[in-house]
C-alpha cells in the first residue's frame, strides 16, 4: 500500500467492473468486488460504524474512505490476523501512495477490534469506528452519504501494516 503500485492497480482495476452491491442482509449492507467483501452497518446506539472485511489472502486487508486522490487524505483501516489474533490500525493517507498511523501523526487510533480469523486462505476482520471521533485524521461517517472507497489486500503472509498491496479497487458507495 505504500508504493506507486497502488496508482497503477487502481487505474488498471477500473472501478467496480466485477463488483456487486451494496446489498443488505440481516442489517448489514454489503459490497463485493471479486472475492473481496466489505460489509457494514450503522450502530446508532453506540454511535459507531461496524465493518467486516473478507479477502482471499492470509495477509492484511484494508478499506479506505474519502480520499482526495488515490490514498491522499483517506481514512484507512488496516487489519491482519497473526497467531489467531486480529491486529488493526487506524491510518491516514499522507500522499497519493503513502500512509501513516493516526498516532504517529498526532491523532488517535480509533478502531475497536471485534474479531479476526484466517481459514482456507481467507482473512476476515471485524471492527468498529466512531461515527465522529473528533480526530483530524478520521472521517465523519453519515448514513446515506456517498463516499469514495478504496479496497485492498496484501500478499499471503503479509502480516503487517506497511507492505504493498497485491490487489486494489475503488468505488463510490452510499453508506
Amino acid at each position: 500500500m505504500t508504493s506507486a503500485g497502488l496508482l497503477l492497480a487502481l487505474a488498471v482495476a477500473g472501478c467496480g467492473e466485477d463488483a456487486t452491491g451494496p446489498t443488505e442482509e440481516g442489517g448489514w449492507k454489503q459490497y463485493s468486488a471479486g472475492d473481496y467483501i466489505l460489509e457494514w452497518q450503522f450502530e446508532d446506539s453506540l454511535s459507531t460504524l461496524r465493518i467486516r472485511l473478507t479477502a482471499p489472502t492470509t495477509g492484511w486487508v484494508a478499506v479506505g474512505f474519502d480520499p482526495v486522490s488515490a490514498m491522499d487524505e483517506a481514512d484507512l483501516l488496516i487489519g491482519y490476523v497473526a497467531g489467531g489474533s486480529a491486529q488493526l490500525r487506524d491510518d491516514y493517507g499522507t500522499g497519493q501512495v503513502t500512509h501513516a498511523s493516526d498516532v504517529s501523526l498526532g491523532g488517535t487510533d480509533d478502531v475497536e477490534t471485534i474479531s479476526g480469523s484466517e481459514s482456507a486462505g481467507e482473512t476476515v476482520v471485524e471492527f468498529r469506528v466512531p461515527l465522529d471521533s473528533g480526530d483530524d485524521y478520521d472521517k465523519v461517517y453519515t448514513e446515506g452519504t456517498t463516499y469514495d472507497v478504496i479496497f485492498a489486500y496484501g500478499q499471503d503472509g503479509a502480516d503487517d501494516f506497511t507492505s504493498v498491496h497485491s490487489w486494489a479497487e475503488t468505488a463510490s458507495l452510499e453508506l
